[in-house]
């Protein structure tokens, strides 16, 4: 096919392409709107080195990880839901918990999803508290130059929601209506391929020119035409 040809099924099938994209569009909000909230709230901790030579900075960043692994235990857990009182397994609170190390900028971020936008703060919250506490605690036996601290740089806020996002579901069911719309129209047009609407399609399938066709005359016009030709008949008998 041709971009001419192209451009003719667009025009002729927009409708179908517009259709789809609605419900589409209107299936992603329902979804959206009967889907219960997640909160997140987000704890954020920044590891400072004693010196930042070369040596202790690089220590520094391989440890990211490592504390990152530190938090994300089941001990952790398991202090957070006795100082919380939370009726929660230890497996199912860490299910909600994600500790992620960033390593250009020495800091670890806490992310929590809940049910309850306080109880995700609370949560988030005293993971970063409780996690600085214990490492405040391992480094005391450690000279001062060698320390590498850990201190709450952003505390945990009251959680927002993090999901159902509804413009993101909308603008992807939008994206996802047109592909299926174009899929659409274009396999019905395939399915309709042997169908001759025009002297181009004629063309194309004879391999012959078109010199001349005969009108179509519509319902209306032939009642028309034929009721002429019978009063005129009339006309002539009588006569």
């Amino acid at each position: 096919m041709e971009l001419k040809q192209y451009l003719r099924v667009l025009v002729r099938k927009w409708w179908i392409i517009a259709l789809v994209c609605v419900v589409t569009v209107f299936s992603a909000v329902i979804f959206s709107e009967v889907q219960p909230p997640v909160y997140r709230s987000t704890a954020i901790l920044q590891v400072i080195p004693a010196r930042y030579d070369y040596g202790l900075t690089l220590a520094a960043e391989q440890l990211l990880r490592q504390f990152a692994n530190q938090i994300h235990t089941t001990n952790m857990a398991q202090q957070v839901i006795d100082e919380l009182q939370l009726d929660v397994s230890t497996d199912k609170l860490l299910g909600d918990v994600t500790v992620a190390p960033i390593p250009e900028d020495f800091l670890i971020q806490i992310d929590v999803n809940g049910r309850d936008p306080g109880e995700a703060r609370d949560v988030a919250s005293a993971f970063a508290h409780d996690f600085v506490a214990y490492h405040a605690a391992q480094i005391l036996d450690i000279d001062r130059r060698d320390r590498v601290r850990i201190q709450i740089l952003e505390d945990a806020k009251y959680g927002w929601v993090h999901w159902p996002k509804t413009k993101t579901l909308a603008l992807a069911g939008s994206v996802m209506g047109l592909l299926i719309g174009l899929l659409v129209a274009f396999g019905l047009e395939y399915l309709q391929s042997d169908v001759l609407r025009s002297p181009e399609d004629v063309e194309r399938h004879v391999g012959m020119s078109v010199l001349g066709s005969i009108p179509t005359i519509r319902g209306a016009e032939a009642r028309g035409r034929s009721e002429g030709r019978g009063r005129r008949s009339a006309f002539r008998w009588l006569k």
